[in-house]
């Protein structure tokens, strides 16, 4: 006999509302003790505490209270917690510990935009064309590097992204902006990582994984 239990995209929408600025914090190489990474936490100067908890022994979940200080940890991307490296994720109802997440944080470069469009509200229309804004940055919205704008945006590395965007500019004419993502990973559609591509996959293709170096043997005299 088949037991299931079906849940609605209405109700988990509800179930998932207390974990919408949830973030899992993933160590790949050794982790540091959960109280050391509460310690960490609260050097960064949040606005509100942060509950951590452990999802196994190499994935954290924490628990961000407002979007700002959600935003400011999700954007960074990768954090160092006494040494140990620590990429972050974004919490979904999809997520799974042993699948990587298709959405990302990626900030944008945009060369040679117009001075009157350094302006959030303008900014996010333009981010809008190619994901869901979340941050513009500081340099940016006081116009102190004028020569580039940068924003971050939330993207699926799974959904081809356009190298630019036309802007239509009022009465006067319209232009091609270019759009330069900085360190833009890549996804595998078949291991469900970041950082490669199923051609370079080595569960897939083991032959591909380097070799591991063998320890000459001391000689025996």
């Amino acid at each position: 006999m088949l037991f299931r239990s079906l849940f609605s995209p209405d109700s988990l929408e509800r179930l998932a509302v207390p974990y919408r600025f949830a973030l899992v914090g993933k160590f790949s190489r050794g982790s540091p003790k959960l109280e050391e990474i509460r310690r960490f936490l609260l050097k960064l100067d949040l606005r509100e505490a942060v509950p951590v908890g452990l999802l196994d022994s190499r994935h954290v979940l924490f628990q961000f209270q407002n979007e700002a200080d959600f935003h400011r940890f999700w954007s960074r991307g990768l954090w160092y917690i006494q040494s140990f490296p620590m990429r972050v994720f974004k919490w979904s109802p999809a997520f799974h510990v042993d699948r990587e997440p298709s959405v990302v944080p990626v900030w944008f470069q945009l060369p040679k935009l117009p001075l009157h469009f350094f302006h959030e509200e303008a900014l996010f229309q333009i981010a809008g064309l190619v994901g869901v804004p979340l941050l513009v940055d500081a340099a940016t919205m006081a116009v102190s590097r004028p020569n580039v704008a940068r924003f971050c945006i939330e993207v699926d590395l799974m959904k081809p992204l356009p190298p630019r965007v036309w802007i239509g500019n009022g009465g006067h004419e319209g232009f091609w902006q270019e759009l330069r993502p900085e360190n833009l990973p890549s996804y595998c559609l078949h291991c469900y990582r970041q950082g490669h591509r199923v051609d370079a996959c080595h569960v897939l293709q083991p032959a591909l994984r380097p070799a591991k170096r063998v320890r000459d043997a001391p000689d025996r005299k």
